[in-house]
Parts: C-alpha cells; structure tokens; sequence
C-alpha cells in the first residue's frame, strides 16, 4: 500500500505535467455591445472564458478617443458556466472597450478586439440594444475621384421629448375614505336610534311589568337587530378609512418620478 507522502507526489507530478501541456492562451468568445438604451448607467460586458489553467480576464475601455481608462476585473456570473462579466459606467455619447485575459502559466493574451480596434459602443441611447459579432476588416481599393457636388440639405427629424406623466392624484383614496365616513356616520346614526329604543324598552319592561309580551319581545329582537346592524355599520367603515389611510401612502408614491436607470442592471 503506498504511502500518503507518495501519493501527494503522484498528484504533484501529475499537476506539473497537465500545466506543462497547457501553452495556449485563454479563449474568449464574446458578442458585443452596440447601444444602450436611454437611461442606462452602464454597459454590461459578457463573455464566454474557457482555459485549461486559472485565468484573470479584465475589461480595458475608454471614453470616445481618449486613453484607456483602468482595466475592470471581470468576475464569474453566478449560474453561468464560464460566463464572465463586467459593468462600464456610461460617460458622453461613446465608449470603446476589449476584453484580455491571461492564465496563470502566462499565456496570452487571449482577446475579443485588441487596443488599436476595440468595440465601440453607441452610449446616446437614441438606438436599440444591438449585439453583432464584428465582420473581419475588409481592404477596399480607394474609390476613384468623384466630381464635388454640393449636396442637398438633408431634413433632420426632431428630436423626441420627453412627455411629462400626469399625476394620478389621489381619487380611490378619497373615494374609499368617503365611503367608510359615510359607512362610520350611519353606524353613529343606528346605534344612537338602537339605544334610544331600548330606553323606551326599559323603561315599559319595569313600568308597566303587566305589558304585552309579544309586542315586547318584537320590539326587543327590533332593538337587537339595530345593534347589530350599526356594528357592522360602524366596523366596516372603520376598515374602509383604514384602507383609505393605506391607499393616500400608496397613490402618493406611485407620482414620484425615479431614475430607472438600474433597472435590469446586474452587479457583480
């Protein structure tokens, strides 16, 4: 039986060989952005990473045609096999970016675009959210000169406004507190009439204790009736001012503009 020493130097020599076989560099297989869409706070790098050895995939970009800013380390997406991302905070109307990685034997870098021809990415947000894996650059002849022609003005559409949301208000709170009021007020109005009926009761009960029985007993169940009557009266209007109380929080949120610029937005 081997020893535990001998086989930690079986594994060890194993490891060394299967890095000695590792010389090429990581490969990334990316499609890239295009637009953003109006209000979006970053541009979200994607990309598919594989390599035999750990590897540090990073994100270079710039703003327009300035100098590179400092790299973004891309970090595993959770629930993604191999899938690496970054987010790019959005700066002006165009950003330019490329994605490098090395692995920890040294080899690279793997790349999806390079520093002299990165992806460029419309961040104006006047077009769609476009992915297009980028065509090999293609030579052409320069064209021959053409006679200058002064060319006709070209009318330019104008540019979409904003258009302002109309506030909702506050109605169904109005609506519903009215309503448990009104709700409220009648549950007074029954229960004051229940209790002036059953003084009247009361007092012909031990007034006159030779009364009629039946007519007595009518104008009791009468009384208890109303009770009832006003505490539903009263318990259901006290619910309905309560919901009015919840709907005046709720329909004065809902008027509040928000940025919505997070929205969708993964963080890593």
């Amino acid at each position: 039986m081997a020893s535990p020493t001998a086989s930690l130097l079986a594994l060890a020599l194993l490891a060394s060989a299967a890095r000695a076989e590792d010389t090429a560099a990581p490969v990334i297989q990316h499609t890239p952005v295009k637009y953003t869409q109006r209000g979006d706070k970053f541009i979200q790098v994607f990309a598919k990473i594989t390599d035999e050895s750990k590897f540090f995939p990073q994100v270079f970009y710039r703003y327009g045609l300035g100098e590179y800013q400092k790299p973004i380390d891309m970090k595993a997406v959770k629930g993604q096999k191999d899938t690496w991302g970054a987010n790019i905070q959005i700066k002006g109307d165009v950003a330019e970016y490329y994605i490098e990685a090395y692995d920890e034997l040294g080899n690279g870098p793997g790349r999806s675009a390079d520093p002299d021809k990165p992806w460029r990415v419309d961040t104006s947000g006047q077009g769609g959210l476009v992915a297009e894996v980028a065509p090999p650059p293609v030579v052409k002849p320069p064209p021959a000169p053409a006679p200058k022609v002064a060319p006709a003005p070209v009318p330019m559409a104008p540019r979409p406004q904003p258009v302002a949301q109309a506030s909702r208000g506050r109605t169904w709170t109005w609506i519903v507190g009215g309503a448990g009021l009104g709700l409220v007020a009648g549950g007074l109005i029954a229960g004051n009439e229940m209790k002036s009926a059953d003084n009247v009761y009361q007092t012909q009960l031990l007034k006159q204790p030779d009364a009629n029985y039946t007519a007595l007993k009518a104008q009791y169940d009468a009384n208890k009736s109303l009770g009832q009557k006003a505490t539903i009266l009263a318990i259901a209007g006290g619910a309905l001012v309560a919901a009015s109380v919840v709907l005046f929080f709720v329909e004065g949120s809902g008027t509040s503009n928000g940025s919505g610029g997070d929205v969708g937005t993964w963080h890593f």
